[in-house]
């Protein structure tokens, strides 16, 4: 025996086998003449090239720089503060392992030494 949903709910099937609409109610249905998908019509004249993500200028780099910021401050942290500077150097160690994907890979192996020289020294210095 099969229960019927009460009749304040509403119902997924359709009686006249229409496919049930998704998303937004106001949305404009796709046009037939931008099978592309593209943001510009065809009519400009401008040529599109498929967008390419250059991870040179994006986080990676940004990680290069970080990290030569951070081993600064993990200099300082080595006399001043060492229990501070265990943590930054950690810091600059995870940034200097992001920025090894870059193409700058002989700069972000250097802060990754140094900044695992500069652990290990705040960290003796601890006990």
């Amino acid at each position: 025996m099969t229960e019927s949903p009460p009749p304040d709910e509403p119902t997924t099937q359709t009686t006249d086998d229409t496919p049930i609409r998704r998303g937004s109610p106001f949305a404009q249905p796709p046009s037939s003449n931008s099978a592309t998908g593209d943001a510009w019509p065809a009519a400009t004249g401008i040529p599109l090239a498929p967008e390419i993500l250059d991870p040179e200028w994006g986080v990676l780099r940004a990680a290069n720089w970080a990290s030569a910021w951070v081993a600064i401050s993990a200099i300082a942290c080595v006399s001043m503060f060492p229990a501070g500077g265990v943590v930054v150097a950690a810091l600059g160690c995870g940034l200097a392992t992001v920025g090894l994907f870059s193409s700058r890979q002989i700069p972000a192996a250097g802060l990754l030494v140094l900044h695992a020289f500069l652990f290990f020294s705040c960290y003796q210095r601890l006990f």
